[in-house]
């Protein structure tokens, strides 16, 4: 990958990154359990010790929630279309181009890695954000009105 993005022109620091086996997919993928993580715990809805300003205030609902459902109503479809374009591809209907892999059987073995990954994050996330969506709805509202 690091000769990859080097040939297409990356800057140092991304190239620092790629040579420390970091990339966009992997900075993603720890922002993306930090929201999973604060979804589920409580630091997910007051601000914990080590925010400095902000500790002990609650965090604003809509702040976790809305790169949750982002990423839900993203993610989940991808993945589970891409695993059955890979479930496609491995009976023969279809067919894959190895890109910058040795072959087309390993472009297949990773996107199934990576679609089943995405597929069952999104559901995570999905699931995460619903439960925090229910534990922080508004409480003791009173509806009024004359009968």
């Amino acid at each position: 990958m690091l000769a990859t993005s080097r040939r297409n022109g990356a800057s140092e620091m991304w190239l620092t990154l790629e040579s420390w086996g970091l990339d966009a997919t992997v900075l993603l993928a720890a922002l993306g359990t930090f929201l999973l993580w604060g979804l589920v715990r409580p630091w997910g809805q007051v601000f914990p010790r080590w925010t400095l300003f902000l500790h002990g205030r609650r965090v604003p609902r809509w702040l976790p929630l809305a790169p949750a459902l982002i990423g839900a109503a993203t993610l989940a479809p991808y993945g589970v279309l891409g695993t059955g374009y890979c479930a496609l591809v491995s009976t023969g209907v279809l067919t894959i181009r190895p890109g910058d892999f040795h072959s087309s059987q390993s472009a297949l073995l990773v996107s199934w890695i990576g679609m089943i990954a995405f597929a069952g994050y999104g559901v995570t996330l999905a699931v995460a954000a619903r439960s925090y969506w229910l534990r922080t709805r508004p409480t003791g509202l009173v509806r009024t009105g004359a009968r």
